[in-house]
């Protein structure tokens, strides 16, 4: 009987040591299963880190764009303001030129006069009280470039019988007489054009032509010098040194080529009181 029941035990203790450990056998499989896989995993976290950073990139990128696309309306909008402003007329450059006392190559302020170079041109403004206008007065020369150019003899006669002939008033007939043998009439013409385009701008003086002499072109014109007549006449004479001199009712301006020119400027400055 002892020995049935001890093999008995026997065989019980087999059947037990035989019975499947389930848990620990799936434990030791899962745990193979991701030791046999290392490679897999690393795709994985190396996948979500790599698509993340895309992401990131494209947000970058978007708000870059934005900010080019911001930048560009402001220019589009805002800059046109600043660099398409309405360009100043003249007057509103001789008022700022006189504000700001400007003195430089192109712009400065003479006895209390401004003189702004433009397009080959200086320009200054008279006003004249009989009309009670400002005109835009054109020279070749700023004051600054005659100073040299003397003026002789008493003006004062000649100013005032000039001053009483105009458009409206023929009391004095003022000629603009020259000799028709000179040989420099290209600067004869733009000196005289010169004088005449002023002062029938501003003081509305209307020159008759006239010649010292007969000649080719004065067929239709009157001869007329210094001592010929009463009336006042201004002489353009080719000649050194540069100068203008008055002698009664003779102006006499004298130059050879473009110094004939600058002296036809000192003599409407002085006209027009902004020289002495």
């Amino acid at each position: 009987m002892e020995k049935e029941a001890k093999k008995n035990d026997e065989l019980h203790l087999g059947e037990e040591s035989q019975q499947p450990q389930e848990p620990q056998e799936l434990e030791e499989f899962i745990q193979i299963r991701t030791n046999a896989n290392p490679d897999t995993n690393k795709e994985t976290k190396a996948e979500v880190k790599d698509s993340e950073e895309r992401k990131m990139d494209s947000s970058k990128t978007f708000f870059i764009a934005l900010g080019i696309f911001i930048a560009i309306l402001i220019a589009i909008f805002f800059i046109p303001k600043f660099f398409n402003q309405e360009p100043l007329t003249l007057s509103e450059v001789h008022e700022k030129n006189i504000e700001a006392g400007k003195d430089t190559d192109t712009q400065y302020v003479y006895n209390s006069y401004s003189f702004v170079y433009y397009d080959g041109l200086w320009y200054t403004q008279i006003y004249n009280q009989i009309s009670e206008d400002t005109y835009d007065v054109p020279l070749h020369f700023g004051p600054k470039n005659l100073t040299d150019i003397i003026i002789t003899g008493d003006l004062n006669t000649y100013f005032g019988m000039l001053m009483k002939n105009n458009i409206s008033n023929y009391t004095y007939q003022t000629y603009l007489t020259f000799d028709p043998n000179e040989t420099e009439m290209g600067y004869i013409a733009l000196a005289t054009g010169e004088l005449t385009q002023n002062l029938a701008r501003t003081f509305g003086i209307a020159f008759i032509p006239a010649c010292t002499q007969e000649g080719t072109g004065c067929e239709n014109v009157p001869i007329i010098t210094c001592n010929s007549t009463n009336a006042p006449v201004v002489y353009m004479k080719s000649g050194e040194p540069t100068v203008v001199y008055a002698s009664g009712n003779c102006i006499t301006i004298q130059g050879n080529g473009q110094e004939l020119v600058r002296a036809v400027d000192r003599f409407l400055l002085k006209l027009y009181n902004i020289m002495i």
